[in-house]
């Protein structure tokens, strides 16, 4: 069976500090029917000379030719891939496991799907930890599930599961080009939302009645100074400097009418909103498959509204008097919820700090996103052993329990 084409696309802007190091993680794989796409929103750093400079003759540059919203820069780079093969995304802070591209083109053969979805490795980069060395966190589980679309996007809906367990086209996603095809053809383009990631998980799920999830990582998922969704939800980021603030100054896609931005201009510091604007933006919300109801989502996003729970009681005042919503009732219904999906957060991360390594350590600085593959790599052959993974699970307890203890003071 001949090897799948698989395209990796790279969205930047003015990010070569961290560019050349994303980009190091994939022209390493060792994968001949692989072609790597950068696609520069009309950067003003040296953007393109990092790209020239790897001569890689898998690469490809283009640029918007004048500055685009994020969702923008996406459709234009899916613009200039190949309308067959295989298709992944990842940001420019963010990298691929050594192997990876030849892994998922073996399961692409065998497996009978048209979307793939893997578990990531999280890396904050130097720039984010304040430290000279960055912070790494591998997943160790293994083994793959077969997934019912349906069901798991009521689960996303419902605040019961994160986005990033469906088939998101973003760090650790891969679909088939002809769902994009699909995608295009529908609407005329191919992202209807300012957060392309979420709006993709929302439409490929849409589309598929099934995918497959791994629990073993293929990607690395960075936040460094740069990252806007890092900074979206960080409550002390400088005004007018943050990215999450210049990313919503830009001309984006407008959010769906039934959303109301804060105050008319600022978006609702909630993932669950934004889970609910890509979802309402997508076809899901014209079938009406999921009998998803404005008041019941709102009763889900106040549950869910942990750190910005006052700025998200207000926005629900907003959203409740737009739709002649009851909004003491619901409310009162988002505290029952409150404490059903607090416990089962609470839960699910337990048990997925169980099945984590974390490295982060002066002795191994792990200063760029290629090194942290490199490492994440090392640690899933070498596979700690339930001693060492023992003693690093109580270190984080106790870091966590310190960390409790000055929020106190």
């Amino acid at each position: 069976m001949d090897k799948p084409k698989i395209t990796v696309v790279i969205p930047t802007r003015d990010r070569c500090d961290v560019l050349e190091s994303t980009l190091q993680t994939v022209v390493t794989q060792d994968y001949d029917n692989l072609d790597i796409l950068v696609s520069d929103n009309f950067s003003k750093d040296s953007t393109e000379e990092v790209v020239r400079d790897i001569r890689d003759p898998r690469i490809r540059y283009v640029n918007t030719g004048k500055r685009v919203c994020m969702s923008h820069n996406w459709e234009f780079a899916l613009s200039n891939v190949s309308r067959a093969g295989w298709l992944t995304i990842i940001g420019d802070d963010d990298g691929l496991l050594p192997g990876a591209i030849p892994a998922i083109a073996e399961i692409i053969g065998t497996a009978g799907v048209r979307a793939i979805r893997t578990s990531v490795c999280e890396y904050a980069w130097p720039s984010l930890t304040g430290k000279g060395h960055g912070k790494l966190v591998v997943p160790l589980k293994r083994g793959a599930q077969m997934r019912d679309s349906r069901q798991w996007i009521s689960k996303v809906l419902s605040g019961k599961a994160a986005y990033t367990e469906l088939p998101v086209l973003y760090n650790g996603g891969f679909v088939e080009m002809e769902l994009i095809n699909q995608l295009r053809a529908s609407a005329g383009c191919i992202y209807r939302s300012c957060a392309p990631d979420v709006f993709s998980a929302m439409a490929i799920s849409g589309l598929v009645d099934r995918y497959l999830y791994l629990y073993e990582p293929s990607a690395v998922n960075g936040a460094s100074s740069h990252s806007t969704g890092t900074s979206s939800f960080t409550p002390h980021s400088k005004a007018g400097t943050a990215p999450a603030t210049i990313f919503a100054s830009e001309s984006n896609i407008p959010f769906h009418r039934d959303i109301p931005l804060v105050d008319g201009r600022d978006y609702p510091k909630s993932i669950q909103v934004v889970v609910y604007e890509s979802y309402l933006q997508s076809d899901l919300c014209q079938s009406g498959s999921t009998g998803m109801t404005h008041e019941k989502q709102l009763a889900i996003i106040l549950a869910t509204a942990w750190r910005n729970q006052a700025s998200i009681n207000d926005w629900g005042r907003q959203f409740a008097r737009l739709h002649s919503l009851d909004y003491e009732a619901i409310c009162s219904e988002a505290k029952n919820k409150r404490v059903v999906l607090r416990a089962s957060t609470i839960a699910r991360e337990v048990l997925r700090n169980i099945e984590q390594y974390h490295q982060f350590s002066a002795e191994i600085p792990i200063a760029d996103v290629f090194e942290a593959a490199a490492m994440a790599h090392r640690i899933l052959i070498r596979r700690p052993s339930l001693f060492s993974r023992f003693g690093n699970l109580i270190f984080r307890v106790i870091g966590l329990s310190k960390k409790w203890l000055r929020g106190r003071e």
